[in-house]
C-alpha cells in the first residue's frame, strides 16, 4: 500500500515506465507506416524505416537523459540536505 501511496504523492515516479511504452508504440507506429507506404508501392518506404526508427529513438533518448538529469539532481539535493 505504501508504494501506492508513493506514486499518488509523486515520491515515485512512473515516468521511466511511461517512456518505455511510448517509445515502443512509437516504433510501432513507424513500422505500421513504413508497412502502409510499402503496400502502396511508395518508394520512400526504406526512409522511412530508417530515419523513421533513428528519430524516434533519439526523441526518446532526449527525454530520457532529461529525467536522468532531473534524477541527479536529487541526489544532489538530498546529499546537500544530509550535510546541513
Amino acid at each position: 500500500m505504501s508504494t501506492l501511496k508513493d506514486y499518488l504523492l509523486f515520491k515515485k515516479l512512473i515516468m521511466p515506465y511511461a517512456l518505455q511504452v511510448l517509445f515502443w508504440a512509437g516504433i510501432g507506429g513507424t513500422l505500421y507506416g513504413t508497412w502502409w507506404l510499402y503496400i502502396h508501392d511508395n518508394w520512400a518506404w526504406i526512409l522511412a524505416l530508417v530515419f523513421g526508427t533513428l528519430l524516434t529513438r533519439l526523441i526518446f533518448e532526449g527525454f530520457m537523459l532529461r529525467y536522468q538529469a532531473y534524477l541527479c539532481l536529487q541526489d544532489i539535493r538530498s546529499k546537500l540536505y544530509e550535510h546541513q
